[in-house]
């Protein structure tokens, strides 16, 4: 079994960051989030091997989990939020080996992948309002940005089907969004939060059926194998 940091110790991490910058921007119930978020992720690979035990050498629960941790991890490193997605990545891949998030160059990069995909990161990406934002981060495929896969179909589920440590359905989650994010002055004067909602629900829809569908057992091995695994 590879050696990767544990859920505690993604925690702790975040925490430490919180202490490192104290003028985020961050409410106190961001630590809950990442935690409630890698326990519906655990959930979730738990149910999936029990429907699916064929496919538990390539869904590793313990992976799957901390990448959830992870997934917010950008948001703590800058209070401009967006594509916190693609800061909390790259710091992984930047400082994962010596952070202890795994053993190798490659599965730093794996866990990191599991994630970068999260939320509305692709409609954003590609949102002509945000060409400068996202010089930051070029050159990037924008390929990278669509949770192809079912590691990262999950941590994106999972984000979005907790509120405020409860789960709920995507659609409840994708509707509270669009609530806080229409009344909120942080994404007010950014259109682009609430376009990129509009273009990527039905895709975040669609990710949310197939996640459900492989938790009921109901897909074949080759619908199974049609979007693979990191």
């Amino acid at each position: 079994m590879k050696r990767l940091m544990t859920t505690n110790g993604a925690l702790d991490l975040a925490r430490r960051l919180l202490d490192e910058h104290p003028d985020t921007i961050l409410g106190n119930g961001y630590v809950g989030h990442l935690e409630s978020v890698a326990k519906a992720a655990e959930g979730i690979v738990t149910t999936i091997h029990k429907k699916n035990p064929k496919i538990d050498y390539f869904l590793k629960r313990e992976e799957v989990t901390l990448a959830a941790v992870l997934h917010d991890i950008g948001r703590v490193l800058d209070n401009d939020q967006l594509f916190h997605e693609l800061r909390g990545a790259k710091y992984v891949e930047e400082n994962g080996l010596e952070l202890g998030v795994a053993e190798s160059k490659i599965d730093v990069y794996r866990i990191a992948q599991m994630f970068r995909p999260h939320f509305l990161v692709y409609e954003q990406f590609n949102d002509l309002e945000n060409v400068q934002a996202r010089k930051e981060f070029e050159p990037l495929d924008s390929n990278l940005l669509v949770p192809r896969t079912w590691q990262e179909a999950i941590v994106t589920y999972s984000d979005l089907s907790v509120v405020d440590g409860e789960r709920v359905s995507v659609e409840e989650r994708i509707m509270d969004i669009e609530k806080r994010y229409s009344s909120d002055p942080k994404y007010m004067g950014n259109t682009s939060v609430m376009k990129s909602l509009e273009k990527g629900k039905i895709r975040l829809l669609k990710l949310a059926e197939r996640i459900e569908k492989l938790e009921m057992g109901i897909l074949s091995d080759a619908e199974i194998m049609q979007y693979g695994f990191l």
